[in-house]
């Protein structure tokens, strides 16, 4: 457990420590918006390069992704038949519900715990899963909720070329690819080179940890307490121990492997969710609360799934 403790405590102490800055004034919003620019497009892509580029690629894509996206299908297939049972969470076909169920703080949150829990090769893994993470809760989420208001019609084409341009311009997903194409080519990067992506990516988890808890402190604990309740039981308890299940009996992953899949489902919601509930106009108390709560409960919920998996 002290092994544990010395992985989040630090985590948590930073995301402490942005949230504290955010509530005090000392940052405003424009602030913050600017050090989560700054990390998705300056010190995210830098790490995931450098990780791409010098590690062996011996992770099963196939089987991280089989276990962790076959156990948020199965979460969106339990939403879609009782979203409507729960005030606040049917809207738009219960779409920002599941949305919000599935979709984890990988970007910052994962990227940290996963680092300094099993290394590089932790990256590699987290890596895999948010190389199609957004695109796919986004594409998914967009046609589920345009089928549900069936008034306004449904362009598959146009949602579908729009989730493609997305990736294209994503600087997570252009980072992974430059990564692992210099990585196939077995090219050295000289040292100039070297030195300017480790400046960038070293500062990824400490900044993005930060700028992670300015954000959370956008988001207040308001109104629909059944909704942002089911979301969190769905996001912290269901889907991890679905992923678990998957991965240790269905694609018999790795240790390492099963223990991150799991660990990833494990994480609290995500901000995505909360844009997508905003532009649906669909159970925006719910997922709004469910971030800023479940923020605070993994301080407990973190450690506890280390302890599990035997982190």
């Amino acid at each position: 457990m002290t092994a544990i403790l010395t992985i989040v405590a630090p985590v948590f102490f930073l995301i402490a420590c942005g949230y504290a800055a955010a509530k005090s004034g000392l940052i405003g919003r424009e602030g913050a918006k600017g050090l989560n620019d700054f990390v998705l497009y300056f010190c995210v892509p830098p790490l995931l390069f450098r990780t791409m580029q010098s590690v062996e690629m011996s992770v099963s894509a196939t089987g991280v992704w089989g276990a962790y996206y076959t156990a948020a299908g199965m979460i969106w297939l339990i939403v879609a038949l009782g979203a409507k049972r729960v005030q606040g969470l049917g809207d738009a076909g219960g779409s920002a519900t599941a949305f919000a169920s599935t979709f984890g703080n990988l970007g910052m949150m994962g990227l940290s715990i996963a680092y300094l829990s099993f290394g590089e090769e932790g990256l590699i893994i987290a890596a895999l899963i948010i190389a199609v993470h957004a695109a796919s809760h986004w594409f998914v989420g967009t046609l589920w909720a345009e089928l549900s208001n069936a008034e306004h019609g449904i362009n598959i084409a146009a949602t579908t070329g729009g989730v493609l341009v997305s990736l294209a311009k994503n600087p997570v997903v252009l980072a992974l690819a430059a990564g692992a194409l210099w990585n196939a080519g077995g090219w050295t990067m000289p040292a100039i080179g070297s030195r300017i992506i480790d400046l960038g990516g070293d500062a990824a988890i400490p900044t993005g940890l930060f700028a992670l808890g300015l954000a959370v402190a956008a988001y207040p604990l308001r109104g629909a307490a059944a909704g942002v309740a089911t979301i969190m039981i769905l996001k912290m308890a269901v889907f991890p121990l679905i992923a678990w299940a998957l991965a240790y009996f269905v694609f018999h992953l790795p240790p390492r492997e099963t223990a991150l899949v799991t660990l990833f489902a494990a994480l609290p919601t995500g901000m995505n969710p909360y844009l997508f509930a905003v532009k649906f106009n669909a159970s925006v108390a719910a997922v709004s609360g469910a971030i800023a709560l479940g923020i605070m409960l993994s301080i407990l919920t973190i450690p506890f799934v280390l302890w599990l998996v035997g982190a």
